[in-house]
């Protein structure tokens, strides 16, 4: 039987054995009055161009953990119940023959408590900010740029903003 000839193309699988608080935190989960498992943990994933880069943004710049990276094509971080996947296209080909890409206009938000100061110390630091702080009739915003083009908001919440109450375990 002839090979595959996109095995040499193909990253080994590399088996990891995650932190005991980790495989936990998997395992979170509340149940509603209607006896229905509710995960309390949000994924995103995002496809970056240069994986070091990223996770360093992501942890350095705003303040995620990085959990895992099995892979130099993967890793995991977490921020809160936010958990974020980060890939590098490689060998990811769609049926159609797309590759996914970095970048867009989809986006994760995340709250801070003071965007102005924030916005300051980002742009210290040199990270791309797309926009002037906006303010809406709930929160001001700005939208910076992971180092692959993937943006993030930022939002404070002003008066009359609302979120759902927490649940508890």
């Amino acid at each position: 039987m002839a090979s595959d000839p996109l095995d040499r193309l193909r990253v080994p699988l590399i088996p990891v054995d995650p932190r005991p608080e980790f495989a936990d935190a998997l395992l979170y989960r509340i149940e509603d009055r209607n006896d229905e498992i509710i995960i309390q943990t949000a994924t995103v994933r995002y496809f970056v161009d240069d994986l070091d880069r990223a996770v360093a943004f992501y942890c350095e710049v705003l303040d995620f953990e990085e959990e895992m990276r099995p892979s130099p094509l993967f890793a995991m971080l977490y921020r809160g119940q936010l958990r974020l996947l980060l890939s590098v296209p490689s060998t990811h080909v769609l049926a159609d023959g797309t590759v996914p890409q970095s970048g867009g206009w989809n986006r994760i938000s995340l709250q801070v408590s003071d965007l102005d100061g924030t916005a300051a110390v980002l742009r210290e630091l040199g990270a791309p900010i797309r926009n002037d702080v906006t303010t809406g009739v709930t929160v001001k915003q700005i939208l910076v740029e992971d180092p692959s083009g993937n943006l993030v908001e930022l939002f404070e919440p002003l008066a009359g903003y609302h979120e759902r109450p927490s649940r508890s375990r």
